[in-house]
């Protein structure tokens, strides 16, 4: 039996979003593996992990501080120990290049936009890939599109897989409680960001609601102040059909995806994307940019928007075409939870065959 301690010291960062989700869901269903052992180290240390939430100490200091100390232990025992990291650091030891790592890689946004980062930030996203890439570590990008960009800036990696995020997305079992039955509209379930492009989101359901497609934008997530000053400047009659919810729970957003006519995601940079993920999990249609990595997922599944995409009846066959044909997204299974959390387990299987060979 392996075992597998898990930093989910990523909790620290509240403002994680996706990436925080991603973490969590991959942590739940690597713990259901018959086969594993796999250990949060808030569990392992829940004292030290309090503290250092109280103190609001980095989780980069405690992961090193954890990291070294059970690597020490290792090599004084000769325990097998294997140490995930699901957010792109890797902690400085003197003690090995983490061929006992695996680390997640997600996306390079700063690359993108540098603007949205301060130069100490990027300076240390840099330091801290260019490692990634040098180590020993079982590298993990969410999509071959990331996988393009690191390697771009940092070179491949000594032993990199690509692996897709696990969507959690169960089919509700009632109807969106929050919205009228009958009423057709399109969801933008994310937080406000300057690549989610919500001029352009506003722009295409503007056309779209000229044009008798839908009826009402929600969005929800955080920015509702951002998003309502440039709501703030269309039409009376299209900016009364915005609707903003907000951070609402888990169950009532399935609701809301299932209950769309279609999902609307514009972003001009995604590592992966995964609210459009969960949302074709569940067969609905969706709205995209024409990006790489939406290209990658999401090819013979969404309706790609270009920049001048204004004539409205190729959307409009494309859903009706979605309505009539039911497609389902190909990918639903391989980013099935327990199907991704296998492959991460299975990382580490070639290593557990080696100790037991030559024990």
């Amino acid at each position: 039996m392996a075992t597998f301690l898990y930093y989910d010291t990523i909790r620290f960062n509240k403002a994680a979003g996706g990436v925080l989700n991603v973490s969590e869901v991959l942590l739940r269903h690597m713990r259901l593996s018959p086969e594993d052992r796999v250990e949060p180290v808030s569990e392992r240390h829940p004292r030290l992990f309090a503290l250092a939430q109280r103190l609001k100490i980095s989780r980069f200091v405690l992961d090193t501080l954890l990291y070294n100390f059970h690597r020490l232990r290792v090599l004084l025992t000769g325990e097998q120990l294997f140490s995930v990291f699901p957010n792109y650091y890797l902690p400085l030891t003197p003690l090995g290049r983490h061929r006992d790592s695996i680390v997640v890689v997600h996306d390079l946004q700063y690359k993108a936009y540098p603007q949205y980062f301060g130069r100490g930030k990027r300076l240390f996203l840099d330091w801290n890939l260019w490692r990634a890439a040098r180590s020993a570590a079982d590298v993990v990008f969410i999509s071959r599109s990331s996988q393009r960009d690191f390697e771009r800036h940092f070179g491949r990696c000594g032993h990199s897989t690509v692996i897709f995020n696990p969507v959690d997305a169960p089919r509700p079992a009632a109807a969106p409680a929050a919205t009228a039955a009958g009423e057709r509209y399109l969801i933008a379930a994310y937080h406000y960001y300057p690549h989610k492009n919500f001029d352009g989101i506003l722009a295409l359901f503007e056309r779209m609601k000229t044009a008798g497609l839908v009826d009402y934008l929600d969005i929800t997530g955080n920015g509702a102040d951002a998003v309502g000053r440039m709501v703030s400047v269309l039409a009376p009659e299209v900016r009364c059909c915005v609707r903003h919810r907000g951070l609402v729970s888990r169950d009532e957003l399935l609701r809301l995806y299932q209950g769309a006519t279609a999902f609307i995601s514009l972003s001009t940079f995604e590592g992966f994307n995964l609210s459009a993920a969960e949302a074709a999990t569940l067969g609905v249609p969706l709205l995209l940019s024409d990006i790489p990595v939406h290209r990658e997922l999401f090819t013979d599944y969404a309706f790609f928007v270009g920049a001048d995409d204004g004539d409205p009846q190729p959307l409009a066959r494309y859903l009706a075409h979605h309505e009539h044909t039911r497609p389902a997204w190909a990918h639903a299974a391989t980013c099935a939870p327990a199907n991704v959390a296998g492959r991460y387990l299975m990382l580490k299987r070639g290593a557990l065959s080696l100790a037991g060979a030559m024990s």
